[in-house]
């Protein structure tokens, strides 16, 4: 079980607010060990700047997700770094979100890398198309290393998936989003998945000092 975590911070808050985010990490890292930060980035290009966006993965799945809604109900450690970093942001918001069975799942890799999270809207009904197709059509992106985890939310706005890539540079990514094309069988992938799309969206992340993924 995964939490995506966004927080909008103020403009020229970046530091300030990574400083709280951390006091609050390090609090979570205490009282629930098994709830553990994968990625941490700050957006470097897309819809929108002065954002951060969190992975968290609940090693204990709902068990997990429970005691944080505990914690941050009762625990004054929590309460008061959450309201730290809220003091900074002007929006927040987080979806609990499971892993795509054919994805692997996020681990540490070399640095450094940009991750591009893109993020897909389906129509209502389409989630086993979706996956079935991208089943198999995973085996065209894994030539690069570039996959890093394959999601769909389970709280939140629903029908969402959430892909996330790895490139060690966005020349690399240029070169290696094109050399895809050039597989046979690529085209037949994304015919059969763009109908089923309502929106989409591709963000380019930068990770944090906090951040397993680097």
């Amino acid at each position: 079980m995964y939490e995506f975590m966004t927080h909008n911070y103020r403009p020229g808050e970046q530091d300030a607010y990574l400083d709280a985010f951390g006091k609050y990490k390090n609090e979570m890292n205490e009282k629930r060990p098994s709830t553990e930060l994968v990625g941490s980035w700050t957006v470097a290009f897309g819809r929108t700047r002065d954002q951060a966006v969190h992975l968290w993965r609940h090693n204990k799945g709902y068990e997990d997700v429970d005691a944080t809604i505990a914690l941050l109900g009762n625990d004054s450690g929590i309460r008061a770094a959450d309201k730290d970093v809220a003091k900074l942001c002007g929006r927040r918001k987080n979806l609990i979100v499971k892993s795509f069975s054919y994805w692997r799942e996020p681990e540490q890799r070399p640095p450094s890398n940009v991750y591009d999270l893109r993020s897909y809207v389906l129509q209502p009904g389409t989630m086993i198309d979706w996956a079935s197709a991208w089943a198999q059509g995973i085996q065209y992106r894994r030539e690069a290393n570039q996959d890093v985890g394959g999601f769909f939310a389970q709280v939140g706005q629903l029908y969402v998936v959430y892909h996330i890539w790895a490139y060690p540079s966005m020349s690399d990514r240029n070169d290696t989003r094109h050399a895809t094309w050039a597989k046979p069988g690529w085209d037949a992938t994304v015919a059969n998945t763009v109908p089923l799309i309502k929106k989409m969206q591709s963000k380019i992340l930068t990770p944090t000092k906090y951040s397993q993924l680097e």
